[in-house]
């Protein structure tokens, strides 16, 4: 709860099961003279994926943006955009290979891979749902002149041009220090896949385990979040 405090923000700092339970929590936080608002999960509309975004088009009245995959185009005026939320999404991957030889296991190689890129969701007035921008799966063609050699840099002057176009959008950017106080009710859940054993010489059979950790769903938690309290203030 300090480092939820101690941010001066907008947090979530408690899950509750119940509409009850949530009820005496809010209770027992004013009583210590802490104002809190209760956020029903529904609210952040989670079984709804981010629309994502691969590539954009700019004119002096909207945007009109291509989703991945189908290429299928949405368009939105300037105006219609409410909030920019961006951050960084980080991969970890745990990678562990095993022989197993004559009923005994040993480990023969592991491997540690991480990845981090840019992320940008966009948020119109008449929709819950984002648009998502991925730095490594956007199309930076838009920027013109303006394009460099560097995602880095071109996502930094993508949020350039988002901003001092859409006048009436939010920019937030707080979720890199936030991240660590949303451990507390949004902590990562490592996914881990153990592939099946196959032989590799006489006697030895190997196998892999691959442990992946990612933040991307708990982005999406803040994102909403911010975009729900955005809405209702």
């Amino acid at each position: 709860m300090s480092r939820v405090l101690a941010l001066r923000e907008p947090l979530p700092a408690i899950r509750s099961a119940t509409v009850e339970e949530a009820s005496e929590i809010t209770e027992a936080l004013r009583a210590l003279g802490i104002e809190s608002t209760t956020v029903p999960s529904h609210e952040l509309y989670l079984e709804e994926s981010s629309k994502k975004i691969c590539a954009l088009e700019f004119s002096d009245e909207a945007l009109t943006a291509t989703l991945v995959g189908n290429n299928a185009r949405l368009a939105a005026g300037w105006d219609e955009l409410t909030l920019l939320v961006t951050g960084r999404l980080v991969l970890s991957r745990i990678e562990v290979e095993e022989r197993r030889r004559r009923g005994r296991k040993q480990t023969v190689n592991s491997r540690h891979l991480s990845a981090d890129e840019s992320v940008l969701d966009v948020y119109l007035a008449t929709s819950e749902i984002n648009w998502r921008i991925r730095a490594s799966n956007f199309d930076f063609s838009c920027l013109g002149s303006a394009k460099s050699i560097t995602t880095f840099e071109n996502f930094k002057a993508l949020m350039n041009v988002l901003r001092e176009r859409a006048i009436k959008a939010q920019f937030d950017d707080s979720y890199a220090q936030a991240r660590s106080a949303l451990e507390i009710v949004w902590p990562l859940e490592p996914q881990t896949k153990i592939g099946d054993w196959r032989r590799s010489g006489a006697g030895k059979f190997d196998t892999a385990t691959v442990t992946t950790t990612d933040n991307e769903d708990q982005f999406t938690r803040y994102s909403r979040l911010r975009h729900y309290l955005g809405r209702r203030a």
